[in-house]
């Protein structure tokens, strides 16, 4: 199986928020950057937040699950009625908070997935690069989780690493539990927890696309609906 290269390397540079590289910092108060001044993994980053711009209407009321710094969120609101960012990270949400205090259909709540409670409050969940750094075990009930908290037929739109290997390297860095994630296994995990697959999608770091056919994939994209109770 070939090495993939969903391996980042800012384990050497430790930016302040950006956790050696568990999550990507982009910050908007400054208004928009140019695509073409963002590094590798924050474009592929920034597509997928556009790809989920694209999948649910106007006025929805939306989580952004392992929201990281909030940029994502801030995004999402620019669509949605309502934005509730999810981190567990302390300094990262602090940061959010600070940073898009004036944003008033969008807030920031610290709080540790695995004990994320609502019931049928929201329209679309965006968890992106989130699975991946449970265990396997873990997972299910995650996803139940983000079941309960959406409306039925409500959406889940989310990424994850493509088939990344359990190699040396990723367990070094220490942000992933569960390995070689690909459609079969995403599938049962969702159907264990009442979703409906519906798409799936790829992306990869040269072309940043998100894209219906698979060729050389670093992610794996998809979207499933809650089913009706």
């Amino acid at each position: 199986m070939r090495r993939l290269r969903s391996l980042r390397p800012y384990v050497f540079r430790r930016p302040s928020l950006e956790g050696g590289g568990a999550r990507v910092d982009i910050d908007l108060t400054g208004g928009d950057p140019p695509f073409d001044g963002l590094d590798l993994y924050q474009r592929s980053h920034w597509r997928r937040y556009e790809f989920a711009l694209e999948q649910f209407p106007s006025r929805a009321a939306v989580a952004d699950l392992a929201c990281g710094t909030g940029y994502g969120s801030i995004l999402l609101s620019r669509k949605a009625s309502r934005v509730v960012g999810v981190d567990i990270d302390a300094a990262a949400i602090a940061a959010a908070r600070r940073r898009y205090r004036r944003q008033r259909c969008v807030e920031f709540v610290l709080e540790d997935l695995r004990d994320f409670e609502c019931d049928s409050e929201f329209d679309v969940i965006v968890s992106f690069e989130t699975i991946e750094h449970f265990d396997e075990r873990a997972i299910a009930g995650l996803l139940r989780s983000f079941g309960t908290a959406l409306k039925p037929g409500g959406r889940l739109v989310y990424s994850t690493p493509y088939r990344q290997e359990r190699s040396p390297e990723a367990i070094e860095l220490g942000f992933h539990e569960t390995f070689l994630i690909d459609e079969p296994r995403v599938e049962d995990w969702l159907r264990a927890a009442s979703f409906e697959p519906i798409a799936f999608y790829y992306q990869d770091y040269a072309t940043h696309d998100v894209r219906p056919e698979r060729g050389e994939a670093d992610f794996l994209i998809g979207i499933a609906e809650r089913r009706n109770a």
